[in-house]
């Protein structure tokens, strides 16, 4: 039997996070801080990227940024979104890091997302202090355009 050959890992550091949110110019972005506040100079270069406002209460948007801690209703958080989110969108939960106030474990989040109708599929760390977990809708169920 032929050994397979592993791919080195690829290094994501060098890229900016807004870029790892798959933030795109012209895009409608949401921010949600019920639970927890979005750092500032986050949300001021999301939104340079997109080059407009913050999407409107009544329109569709194709990525949100949740702020959320070990207090936050995730699935309930997660509902909320999957209802405004574009069919190819995304609800990015903004957790803090273990070892710092209001940790969760990232596997409790995998779990809350089939409660909610979502799926997780990527990770990614924000900064020292954040991690991001991405939610989207099963392509399964994406409504046919």
């Amino acid at each position: 039997m032929a050994e397979r050959k592993r791919e080195p890992e690829r290094d994501y550091s060098h890229r900016d996070v807004v870029d790892k949110f798959g933030i795109k110019p012209g895009f409608a972005l949401a921010f949600d801080e019920s639970s927890a506040p979005i750092d500032a100079d986050l949300r001021a270069r999301a939104l340079s990227k997109v080059g407009r406002d913050e999407a409107a209460a009544d329109e569709p948007v194709d990525v949100v940024l949740v702020g959320a801690d070990a207090a936050t209703d995730f699935e309930a958080a997660l509902r909320k979104w999957r209802g405004r989110i574009d069919q190819a969108g995304g609800i990015w939960l903004l957790t803090p890091k273990r070892g710092h106030a209001g940790y969760i474990d990232q596997t409790e989040l995998i779990l809350v997302g089939p409660a909610a109708g979502l799926v997780d599929n990527k990770i990614c760390s924000v900064s020292d202090t954040t991690s991001a977990m991405r939610f989207v809708i099963r392509r399964a169920e994406r409504a046919r355009a």
